[in-house]
């Protein structure tokens, strides 16, 4: 599959493939055209933890900085969920964190190994 991704470089990564191969299944099976929308220039510095949303790493991080914490939460889930640890400490800082982590919905022991974390740090 990785070399076959790498001589086409149009198709972006594997679920970009089989979003194409799902279109065009449908089209021979429909009546219905469907035209399948192709980003011409992939984005390069899309995070690692958002492999399915179409943002960089600048939109991320307006995203942040600009919305209320009831929209941005799934992102700051996201973060401290998939983001490797270095990573974390690019778009979130240790107060963001534990204002934001009560709301978040996630997964439970991943949460309760942050919430020990900011608890160690703050010296508790």
């Amino acid at each position: 599959m990785g070399s076959f991704l790498d001589q086409n470089r149009s198709v972006g990564s594997f679920s970009d493939l089989a979003r194409l191969a799902i279109l065009d299944f449908i089209q021979r099976r429909s009546h219905i055209p469907i035209h399948p929308v192709v980003l011409s220039h992939p984005k390069r510095d899309r995070p690692r933890f958002l492999w399915d949303y179409d943002l960089d790493q600048a939109e991320v991080k307006a995203l942040l900085l600009s919305q209320p914490l009831a929209k941005k939460a799934w992102l700051i889930a996201r973060i401290l969920e998939q983001a490797p640890f270095n990573e974390v400490w690019e778009y979130l800082s240790p107060e963001e964190i534990r204002e934001a982590l009560p709301k978040l919905r996630m997964n439970p022991k991943r949460k309760k190994h942050w919430e020990f974390a900011l608890e160690q740090w703050s010296g508790k």
